[in-house]
């Protein structure tokens, strides 16, 4: 168990974390890429038009329209949004008896790049809403990660320290801006992953 830190925040990155976002085929053909995941990850993240919506700063509509064209498929727009509003499938089984089984002295919290297509899903949908102290999504807070700025809006938000927190995310560029800001991170991918990492921190009731 990782005893040198005061953790006080479990923070939980939702997609392939808690949120089962299938393979990388359904990326490929949106981003119109081939190869590995993390360099398709990275072009995701590094995407001006996925950026400007996932801040909330352009529409559904105006980013099915916009993302196509900069990758340069041959998507329609419609059928660009229905793969797209499709893409989150589920929970992991046993997601929530994760989050749950945080102890209740730890604030859990999500910091999750989000959007306003998939918000209602995670929330109603699936069930998240009602089991964290805190959601950080990137549409509601106009950040993404990995910009320093939403995790120093987190910071600012929670008022501790940033070794105080303890975060779980699937991509290793949000990682490094976590670690680098001196939060506690680690990528993770699915429950199996996520709960190995909470159970080192000794932050899961047994």
């Amino acid at each position: 168990m990782k005893q040198d830190y005061d953790i006080r925040v479990v923070l939980f990155d939702l997609g392939n974390v808690l949120v089962d976002l299938g393979s990388i085929a359904e990326m490929h053909t949106m981003l119109n890429t081939h190869g590995e995941e993390s360099d398709v990850w990275r072009k995701w993240l590094r995407s001006p038009t996925v950026a400007a919506f996932d801040s909330g700063q352009i529409s559904f509509d105006e980013f099915a329209e916009r993302l196509p064209k900069e990758v340069g498929s041959h998507l329609s727009k419609e059928a660009f949004k229905a793969s797209f509003k499709a893409w989150p499938k589920g929970l992991f089984e046993g997601a929530l008896a994760l989050v749950s089984a945080v102890k209740p002295e730890y604030h859990r919290a999500i910091l999750s790049n989000t959007n306003a297509a998939h918000w209602e899903r995670l929330m109603d949908e699936m069930g998240l809403a009602g089991h964290f102290h805190s959601y950080y999504a990137s549409h509601l807070v106009g950040l993404v990660k990995p910009d320093r700025a939403i995790y120093d809006h987190v910071l600012d938000q929670l008022q501790i320290a940033p070794e105080q927190i303890l975060f779980i995310d699937d991509n290793q560029l949000n990682i490094d801006t976590a670690n680098e800001l001196g939060m506690q991170a680690y990528r993770v991918k699915g429950i199996v992953e996520a709960r190995t990492v909470l159970d080192e921190y000794g932050v899961l009731s047994s």
